[in-house]
């Protein structure tokens, strides 16, 4: 039996996860946790629990803190940036497992983050002992382990999109570009004036122009992790009007020709094993409302001959593998049980 809890319990991954939840086998909610939402009920404030769920928010006190760990085998976290190492530290000290939602622990280098994050690490030794894991990638250094930090959505969907032709060296240094979309979800909870119907509705935008968005780090890490060199990219967001979904379009130029039938080949072979990523022929480009509510990624490989470009195509939804999905995920792997364990069901379609 697994007894987990949730700290910023009122955030949409945190309200996805706990769905997710709602079937795992073995498993039990112990307590929930919000400096904002404190007081409520959970159900409350996520309606998609009424009836799986009746508890109240605790707040984030150091004793509600204390009595929640003390109750917990592992405690998922979605808090504001500069905030999660506190938590990390009091979970860790009280021998239980910590997952993270946040960016606090994703960089290797404590300095990377200061500077795309304009804050000041605290904690900077815990990103010695933190494992950063998308399973697809290195799943094997997260296993048995007590600290995760779980993947931002954009660099799960670039990731996963990149790494065959990466790991194939077929790609020419620095030349990728990543031009992606996310649902309104990817936001966050707090209200937000491009968010409201009447900004958004029958609009599409781009954000964070001049290659400044937190998340090209976290994606130039990844791929220096598979290729074992530092690369530049140009990462390039957009705001969907959609409410939860992540499309990826990635161009990367090649040093190897490639039929669009061999680089589907490709992708089907370094995926076969991979319960949560589906390929597809690149005439049949994929869809985010494939994976609405699932853990899964689906992508389309292309070759433009040419240009001599990849074109990938690769589609999540922003708070199932890019958040909830990917948590609990992670967290079979740390407690030893198969990764699909409670994660597979088919995408709310359409």
């Amino acid at each position: 039996m697994i007894k987990y809890s949730v700290v910023g319990a009122a955030a949409y991954a945190c309200g996805e996860f706990l769905r997710l939840m709602v079937n795992y086998p073995d498993a039990e909610l112990q307590m929930v946790a919000d400096g904002f939402a404190k007081g409520d009920l959970i159900q409350n404030v996520h309606p998609q629990l009424q009836g799986f769920h009746d508890m109240e928010i605790l707040d984030t006190s150091d004793e509600s803190l204390r009595k929640l760990i003390e109750a917990s085998d592992v405690v998922l976290a979605a808090v504001d940036a500069g905030t999660t190492c506190e938590l990390a530290d009091k979970v860790l000290k009280g021998g239980k497992k910590f997952i993270d939602f946040g960016a606090d622990l994703r960089f290797r280098d404590p300095a990377v983050y200061e500077k795309w994050y304009k804050i000041k690490h605290t904690y900077p030794e815990m990103t010695r002992n933190c494992v950063y894991c998308i399973p697809e990638m290195n799943r094997k250094d997260a296993k048995g382990q007590n600290l995760i930090s779980n993947p931002g959505c954009y660099p799960t969907a670039s990731t996963l999109g990149l790494m065959p032709i990466l790991k194939e060296g077929f790609v020419v240094e620095n030349t990728i570009i990543i031009d992606a979309k996310s649902g309104y979800t990817g936001a966050g909870r707090r209200p937000m004036l491009n968010k409201m119907i009447t900004e958004s509705e029958n609009s599409f935008r781009a954000y964070s122009l001049g290659g400044g968005h937190r998340h090209t780090p976290e994606i130039e890490q990844n791929i220096e992790y598979i290729t074992g060199k530092h690369q530049m990219i140009n990462f390039q967001p957009h705001l969907s009007p959609q409410i939860r979904g992540i499309e990826a379009t990635i161009y990367a130029t090649s040093n190897h020709d490639i039929s669009n039938e061999d680089l589907y080949e490709l992708y089907q072979k370094h995926y076969k094993d991979e319960p949560f990523v589906h390929v597809y022929p690149a005439s049949k480009p994929v869809e985010t409302k494939w994976t609405a509510g699932t853990n899964f990624c689906c992508i389309s490989p292309s070759y433009d001959a040419r240009t001599k470009r990849f074109i990938i195509s690769s589609v999540i939804d922003n708070i199932g593998k890019g958040a909830a999905g990917q948590a609990i995920q992670n967290m079979n792997i740390i407690f030893g049980k198969p990764e699909t364990t409670g994660l597979l069901r088919p995408p709310m379609y359409p």
